[in-house]
């Protein structure tokens, strides 16, 4: 979704020494040090891990390297990529330690490959709360700025009114207890008083008219 056309619309900003930009910065070391790890893949003879490392840590620098144009959609796609990598790495990481898993080439690249499978898996589960964590506080920002409490815009008077509770106007539903219910004549004793019948009555069967 982060690498489509449209995906850039909505951009946020961070405020110098708020703590969206504390972690922005945190996203940033984290970025760096993603390509770091993509650039090890690479040359340990894993080149899938290694390019999708790099377009990971493009994506995530790209969504925050500017404290004026935050990217939240940019933070959520980088959110996604880190925990696949994670998946991938911590199953990679066990196939090596039951042995499964072999590893062809010189020596060095066999110790390359093998240390940076195991601290990409650490890495990996430290990208995702940094990542996730930015991508909350940006959330949050974003429900402020809008207006919106717990997902949803808090219910009052007002919003009643513009509902049509008063008077069916906008074609809303009215709001509970505002519908009054009919009133009927009631006698002394306080029950409902009998109200003559105004209509013509007929006998069944006959069809006589009833006087």
């Amino acid at each position: 979704m982060c690498l489509f056309p449209g995906s850039q619309q909505l951009e946020l900003q961070a405020e110098r020494g708020s703590e969206v930009d504390k972690w922005r910065k945190i996203m940033i070391g984290v970025s760096a040090c993603h390509a770091m790890i993509g650039i090890l893949n690479l040359i340990s003879g894993n080149a899938w891990d290694g390019i999708f490392d790099l377009l990971a840590a493009g994506i995530g620098y790209y969504g925050c390297r500017e404290p004026a144009r935050i990217q939240p959609t940019m933070i959520l796609c980088y959110v996604v990529f880190v925990i696949m990598d994670c998946f991938w790495a911590s199953l990679a990481a066990m196939l090596l330690l039951a042995g499964v898993k072999e590893v062809n080439g010189p020596r060095w690249r066999k110790g390359l490959f093998i240390g940076v499978t195991y601290t990409s898996v650490i890495f990996y589960a430290v990208a995702i709360y940094v990542s996730y964590k930015l991508y909350t506080l940006l959330k949050r920002q974003y429900d402020s700025l809008s207006g919106l409490e717990a997902g949803g815009v808090p219910f009052t008077d007002a919003s009643a009114e513009r509902s049509g509770a008063g008077g069916g106007g906008g074609g809303g539903f009215p709001a509970p207890g505002v519908v009054s219910r009919p009133s009927y004549p009631r006698a002394s004793g306080g029950r409902p008083s009998s109200l003559a019948f105004k209509g013509q009555g007929y006998r069944l069967g006959d069809g006589k008219r009833v006087k």
